[in-house]
C-alpha cells in the first residue's frame, strides 16, 4: 500500500506539468478580456460618432499603422486629422473575434457593415491591441472592404446578412 501511495505522488508533479502545458500562459486571458473591453469601446465610439472616444483607444505615436483600401498610413497624428469627417450613417460590427499573441498583445477581426446614405459597404477589419503603461491601445487598425464577386464564393458566415 506505501508504495501504491508513494507511486501515485511521484506521478503527480507530471501529470500537473502536462495540465499546465495544456493550460494559456497565465494572464493570456485577462489580456484577452483587456483587449476585448477596448475593442468594444472603440466600436461604440464609431457608432455614437465619439470622435474623443474614438482616438482615446488608439496608440498616440509615429508607429501607428493604419491600412485600408487606399494603402497604409503610419503615425497617429494622420489618423487624428482624419477622425470624425466621414462616420458612417449605420455601422454594424459581427463577429468579434480576439487571439493571445503574446504577454501584452492581442490580435482582432470583426465583419462590418457599413452605410453612407444609400450606400452599403462590408468587409474585415483587424487590430492588433498592445498593453502600455497607459493602459490597452490599438497600434495597429486596417480595414478591407469585399466587393460583391467575392462575397458570392465567401463562406455563408462572411455574407452579409
Amino acid at each position: 500500500m506505501r508504495y501504491l501511495l508513494a507511486a501515485a505522488l511521484a506521478a503527480r508533479p507530471s501529470v500537473a506539468s502536462a495540465e499546465s502545458r495544456l493550460r494559456p500562459p497565465r494572464g493570456i486571458s485577462a489580456d484577452v478580456a483587456a483587449a476585448r473591453h477596448l475593442f468594444e469601446a472603440n466600436l461604440d465610439a464609431i457608432r455614437r460618432h465619439d470622435r474623443a472616444g474614438y482616438l482615446a483607444c488608439y496608440l498616440d505615436s509615429p508607429r501607428f499603422a493604419l491600412t485600408g483600401p487606399t494603402g497604409f498610413t503610419l503615425g497617429y497624428d494622420s489618423l487624428a486629422a482624419s477622425a470624425g469627417s466621414g462616420w458612417p450613417d449605420h455601422f454594424e460590427a459581427l463577429d468579434l473575434e480576439l487571439t493571445p499573441l503574446a504577454p501584452g498583445r492581442v490580435y482582432g477581426t470583426y465583419r462590418y457593415r457599413v452605410r453612407y446614405g444609400a450606400g452599403e459597404q462590408t468587409g474585415l477589419s483587424e487590430r492588433w491591441f498592445v498593453e502600455t503603461p497607459g493602459g490597452w491601445k490599438i497600434e495597429v487598425s486596417t480595414h478591407s472592404p469585399r466587393e460583391d464577386p467575392l462575397e458570392q464564393d465567401a463562406p455563408s458566415r462572411w455574407r452579409p446578412r
